[in-house]
């Protein structure tokens, strides 16, 4: 089962500004002084954010959830997740949304993530691990 990230409104402000930022950038530096270093640079912060926007989605594969935020993958044995609790962040976590499961899991890891449809991720999480403590 695929779930994909929420996305807030303040989050696709905050990604798309930067996106248009640096691509501003770009146009400035091949059309006012060449600087191939921050093309480079530049399209390689586009590319990234992009695949972070259109590439954030949680995945439950029989008893491991498999994490996707753009380039970066993160894999956590559900049965080793001792908790899930709904919390609200800016900026921390594989998440674009600040309305959030804050999962903890083996020795004092913990990673936030948010789910579209949150319910149906607890509940699919539960059925795997029926132990899991839930502090909503």
């Amino acid at each position: 089962m695929v779930i994909a990230s929420r996305k807030d409104i303040l989050m696709g402000i905050v990604v798309w500004a930067f996106i248009l930022l640096f691509t501003w950038n770009i146009f400035q530096s091949i059309y006012v002084e060449v600087d191939i270093v921050a093309i480079f640079v530049m399209a390689a912060l586009i590319l990234l954010l992009g695949s972070i926007w259109f590439n954030t989605r949680y995945r439950i594969d029989n008893n491991t959830l498999r994490i996707s935020y753009g380039p970066m993958k993160w894999s956590i044995n559900i049965n080793e997740i001792k908790s899930i609790r709904k919390t609200t962040n800016l900026f921390v976590g594989p998440c674009l949304s600040v309305h959030r499961l804050e999962i903890h899991y083996g020795n004092y890891k913990v990673i936030q993530i948010s789910p579209k449809r949150m319910q149906l991720f607890i509940k699919e999480i539960q059925k795997i691990n029926p132990g899991i403590e839930m502090n909503t």
